[in-house]
């Protein structure tokens, strides 16, 4: 008797598992296939590299993580204090972002009373040792890819901003690195563009950025005619030019975009040829036969050397490159990705 009880009881709980089991499914079933995507990989969802398994990326840098198995930190960063510059390496905080919780470690302590491997908080960074409203600068963009592509910029004076006067930059209300275009400020590496994009132009940009106004340059290669870069203003209007040489493929006008962080995406090599995304919309696509960039000066924020003062003059806050063009259903899982962590409208 006690053992058939134990077998009803044991039936029992098989049936409630079994129904719910099925409920699962049966809503999984009326979802889309990228809400299927998400709901089967609840581990990585929140990681946007993990949610792209078959694509990897050439280069991959962010405020926040990007990538479940990056261990390092998101950026290097100066603080400016009186002729004393002590650096360190920024961590994600429990969240997965840049924020004032965030640990730094230092790697150099100048003369500021820090010594190498100490660890404070971001927000204690900028406000302690004598006085609050600092000014802290990045040196280093860490590469979440796992190429270790990092850009950098070692000249002080062309270092974007993370902090300023004691205060996060931030874009809705996310940090965000703060391109200044009154001081050149630009994060450089040497990765030719045969590395970083197959055949030397066919690939996938993304970009969580606010566009500024005037003539800049936004990321990439070349100042002559051989690119792969975007102008995400030139006279109002987005400008991708890709190839040697380049073709270009503009937008309609983007002024009215100006300031406002948004999701954009620029694909060369697929089908049609050269497309344009702006929060998770196709807003210019073109079909020229392109060619490859042979060049291996990339730059984030600008293009040093171009004619004029062709820099970024805002927020940036991701930047992802894909050797690849991406498919339908990978640009949604990413522009729909940026779009509700960013929210971008």
């Amino acid at each position: 008797m006690v053992d058939f009880w134990k077998q009803l009881q044991l039936m029992k709980q098989l049936t409630i598992i079994l129904f719910f089991v099925l409920a699962f499914f049966k809503q999984l079933s009326a979802q889309s296939p990228i809400q299927k995507f998400w709901a089967l990989n609840q581990s990585t969802a929140k990681y946007l590299l993990n949610k792209l398994p078959a694509t990897s990326a050439s280069v991959a840098y962010s405020v926040r993580k990007l990538n479940k198995s990056y261990t390092g930190p998101a950026m290097k960063v100066r603080l400016e204090r009186g002729g004393t510059n002590p650096e360190g390496d920024v961590s994600f905080d429990a969240n997965d972002v840049v924020s004032g919780n965030s640990l730094v470690t230092i790697t150099s302590g100048g003369s500021g009373g820090y010594s190498i491997g100490d660890t404070l908080r971001l927000s204690g960074f900028w406000s302690g040792g004598g006085g609050g409203g600092r000014n802290i600068f990045v040196v280093t963009w860490y590469d979440q890819s796992g190429n270790a592509r990092h850009v950098t910029q070692s000249t002080t004076s062309q270092q974007p901003r993370i902090v300023n006067s004691g205060t996060l930059e931030t874009s809705n209300s996310i940090a965000s690195i703060r391109f200044l275009q009154s001081s050149s400020t630009v994060l450089e590496a040497t990765i030719a563009a045969s590395t970083m994009f197959t055949s030397g132009y066919i690939g996938t940009l993304s970009s969580v950025i606010e566009a500024s106004s005037g003539n800049t340059s936004a990321f990439g290669y070349g100042n002559g005619s051989n690119r792969w870069q975007a102008h995400m203003d030139e006279a109002g209007f987005i400008r991708f030019d890709v190839g040697n040489t380049y073709n270009r493929l503009s937008s309609p006008s983007n002024t009215a975009h100006e300031g406002i962080l948004r999701n954009y995406l620029l694909i060369a090599g697929g089908s049609p040829s050269m497309q344009i995304f702006r929060s998770g919309t196709s807003i210019a696509t073109a079909t020229p036969s392109l060619s490859a960039c042979t060049r291996s000066d990339f730059n984030v924020g600008g293009i040093p050397g171009f004619p004029g003062s062709w820099y970024q003059n805002d927020h940036m806050s991701e930047l992802i490159i894909f050797p690849t063009a991406l498919s339908a259903s990978e640009i949604m899982i990413v522009q729909t990705d940026q779009s509700t962590y960013y929210s971008t409208p």
